[in-house]
């Protein structure tokens, strides 16, 4: 069975932003860990404004969401459920500055990348 983390990361590596934010959704409906549902809902958050941006063109909107999303993130642990959250921030980090600046090319926008299954 596909991971709705993992989905939505590979979703979200190739553009896909909407559909990235509904697979992360999907899981984020029956997590239960509270670390967990917050850590979901930054990258939904992170998804939804890079949705607003390229598809609604709604600049104000996507450095709001960009800014809830990444506050979020930042809370968390430096890798998460396979992802390196560090250096993913770190790209979105970037990417809120390029947005500020308004020169935000979709180039920019940083990759989640393969996904480490987690150490046993």
């Amino acid at each position: 069975m596909d991971d709705p983390v993992a989905r939505g990361a590979r979703l979200f590596d190739i553009g896909e932003f909407f559909e990235a934010h509904e697979a992360w959704e999907e899981r984020w409906r029956v997590a239960t860990d509270k670390v967990e549902r917050h850590f979901l809902q930054g990258l939904i958050q992170v998804a939804a404004a890079f949705h607003k941006l390229l598809v609604m063109k709604s600049a104000d909107a996507a450095s709001r969401l960009l800014a809830k999303g990444l506050a979020k993130l930042d809370e968390g642990p430096p890798h998460f459920q396979g992802i390196d959250i560090a250096a993913f921030r770190e790209g979105l980090r970037a990417c809120a500055n390029d947005l500020a600046a308004d020169h935000l090319a979709r180039a920019a926008i940083p990759k989640i990348g393969r996904i480490r299954p987690p150490r046993l």
